[in-house]
């Protein structure tokens, strides 16, 4: 192992030095980042939940070349978002930002976004899922799935398999996860939380664990026609953050990450930076990472495939294809 690996395993294996803003700032110069934008002429782009936070920095950096469209439960407010980026647009800048309505959890939303998506593009060469939030409210959609499973993984997963046929070879299937799904393994008996024992922040950790594991059977399923991975943030400082976990924003302030920093690796996923590595990997900074730490949160294959059949029954009723 290499002196610089040394140096970031030991700051993984800090946690705090790893996801706040240590890390990068660590991380870029340990490895020499490029800090220019990557080359993403050319290529057709779709955030999930664009609007705002990370998802917003993403369509920002990503639309210096890339058309991009980004999404937000109200039509206005994505065409809103989309006019203020493409504002701030430089001459040299060659590409464009829409704005689009979705609701992950809603189906119809679902299906209408796709096919949006597919009579006004050639084909779609990023797909980036970045909409959800974290609620402490239990909530339903109209199939009567628990709205954080709904919106980060049902949906998400509907709308991958909407748009499967429309990608280009080689398109790149992204999924923003959380640094959260650490504390928690995969039980797909167990998934979804009721009404009786729901707590938001275990529902969303739940649903960020099914991200990952699908990602990682799926991933070396898809390749190489479609390139999957996963990958979180670290502890960003955004409205997310202090709307769902206030006492956590609170106490970690100062150490938190800008939005920038958040984005970083999705924007380097997007132009392709880890197109070489094995597919369906979870990163953070740049780097693959394990996707266990803690006793009795492992998985193994055959428990993602119970997760990718259940997601083929529960999807049923949103009528893919």
């Amino acid at each position: 192992m290499s002196a610089r690996s040394i140096v970031d395993v030991m700051l993984e294996a800090t946690v705090i030095g790893s996801f706040t803003k240590i890390g990068p700032s660590v991380r870029s110069k340990l490895y020499e980042w490029d800090e220019d934008i990557p080359d993403v002429h050319d290529l057709t782009v779709l955030i999930t939940g664009g609007s705002s936070g990370l998802g917003r920095e993403t369509a920002r950096q990503l639309v210096e070349g890339a058309t991009v469209y980004l999404t937000s439960r109200d039509q206005s407010r994505a065409e809103e978002v989309a006019n203020e980026i493409n504002g701030a647009l430089t001459e040299e800048s060659a590409g464009t930002a829409i704005g689009a309505a979705l609701d992950t959890a809603d189906p119809d939303s679902v299906r209408e976004l796709a096919d949006r998506i597919k009579l006004e593009t050639d084909a779609l060469d990023v797909l980036i899922h970045n909409a959800g939030a974290l609620t402490d409210t239990y909530d339903t959609n109209v199939n009567d799935i628990e709205l954080t499973l709904a919106s980060h993984l049902v949906g998400p997963y509907a709308l991958t398999k909407h748009l499967r046929p429309h990608l280009s070879k080689g398109a790149r299937v992204l999924w923003m996860s959380s640094g959260g799904m650490y504390t928690q393994g995969l039980d797909v008996d167990e998934i979804e939380m009721s009404e009786n024992d729901y707590r938001g922040a275990i529902a969303y950790a739940r649903a960020k664990r099914g991200q990952v594991e699908m990602v990682d059977y799926l991933g070396r399923q898809w390749a190489p026609d479609v390139i999957m991975h996963s990958m979180h943030p670290g502890w960003v400082d955004t409205d997310g953050v202090a709307q769902g976990l206030p006492g956590f924003g609170e106490l970690m302030g100062p150490l938190l990450r800008d939005v920038g920093d958040g984005a970083d690796t999705m924007v380097w996923l997007a132009a392709g930076g880890a197109d070489d590595a094995e597919p369906g990997q979870f990163w953070l900074d740049r780097k693959a990472r394990a996707t266990s730490y803690l006793p009795g949160t492992g998985t193994d294959d055959g428990e993602r495939e119970r997760l990718v059949e259940w997601l083929e029954l529960t999807t049923l009723p949103w009528k893919i294809g």
